[in-house]
């Protein structure tokens, strides 16, 4: 008991401490600011807006220019189902964020569904946490939410949704484990999945700390945590399902079990921790394990081609959508807190 109180202390600290830097964002802000004309400040906001649509639109151009397009177009599957596999997979995530979000605020947020297609692009091709950054600003400035409010609402998610994906992880391995063939790992080295699968372990067992000291950690009661979790848990077997349907429509003439191998490797890999570079290492993975598909090795490297080709594709009509998808300011509902936050 008194280790859980010590646990529980620290994590409250830190808790404290970082809300207080954040309640002190507006007066630094607001100081920063309050120097600079009104006309000039919505320059500057235009301007700055601008740059970083262009420069997001550089980073993309950046990554479709190194693929091989006539590989690719040569490579593309067939079937429809692969692309309506493929389009579900990829809408699945800002769906379920747009769920998320209005569950914590309690109103509905579709109608402001660019800006979280605009996040997924960010997280996918900038750099990690990016677009939680830039949702937290635009909710600041579009919701008219406090600093702190967003930045809570923004951490209960994010660490509601790893636990979601997690849980999910391990029920997914422990059944692997438990009536899987592992012959088809030995081409492996045992060392790298036995830590890859340790890795997922843990972080999954981290996971369980944020729901056990959810009072200390979290801004959400337990009603709307559980609903994040739901909705997250959903999307997480969802995308699992979406992937392999999508493998098989690619190569229907192999069956669906034969895809559940890869489905593990990728969804460790997803959930590892400290991963650099997670699509290179599950492709390098999936061209080493093509022979036990049973179908020929090069049309599997061709659709795993594909499959990466699209993702980078589908990044330009989400920063076309998120672009011109941006509703007029649309302020919360305030909280008797926020106005002292």
């Amino acid at each position: 008991m008194g280790g859980q109180s010590s646990v529980g202390q620290q994590v409250r600290d830190a808790a404290d401490r970082v809300s207080a830097w954040i309640a002190d964002l507006p007066a630094l802000v607001s100081r920063a600011t309050a120097t600079v004309p009104s006309p000039v400040r919505r320059g500057l906001r235009r301007a700055f807006s601008l740059a970083f649509f262009i420069a997001i639109g550089w980073v993309l151009y950046g990554q479709l220019n190194k693929l091989d397009w006539p590989e690719v177009v040569r490579s593309l599957p067939t079937s429809p189902w692969f692309y309506v596999c493929f389009l579900a997979r990829y809408m699945i995530l800002p769906v379920t964020e747009v769920l998320c979000y209005s569950a914590v605020w309690a109103m509905s947020l579709f109608r402001h569904f660019g800006v979280f297609l605009f996040k997924r692009i960010l997280n996918a091709s900038v750099a990690g946490a990016s677009g939680d950054v830039y949702f937290l600003l635009w909710a600041v400035r579009t919701l008219r939410v406090t600093y702190k409010r967003a930045f809570s609402a923004v951490k209960d998610v994010t660490l509601l949704s790893a636990a979601a994906a997690n849980g999910v992880a391990v029920v997914v391995l422990g059944a692997y484990l438990a009536v899987g063939d592992w012959k088809v790992f030995e081409g492996l080295q045992p060392k790298v999945l036995a830590l890859i699968i340790g890795a997922t372990i843990a972080v999954a067992v981290l996971s369980l700390l944020v729901i056990a000291f959810r009072g200390k950690i979290l801004g959400v009661n337990t009603t709307v945590m559980w609903r994040v979790i739901g909705y997250h848990g959903v999307r997480s077997a969802g995308s699992i399902v979406l992937l392999g349907l999508q493998w098989w429509a690619g190569i229907p003439e192999s069956g669906f079990v034969i895809w559940i191998n890869l489905l593990i490797i990728d969804l460790l890999i997803a959930r590892a921790p400290f991963i650099p570079a997670r699509e290179f290492l599950f492709l390098s993975i999936a061209l080493a394990l093509a022979g036990t598909v049973d179908a020929p090795e090069t049309q599997v490297k061709a659709m795993f081609l594909a499959d990466t080709a699209l993702l980078q594709i589908a990044l330009v009509p989400s920063l076309i959508a998120g672009a011109l998808w941006r509703s007029k300011a649309h302020p919360l509902p305030i909280d008797p807190g926020d106005e002292t936050a």
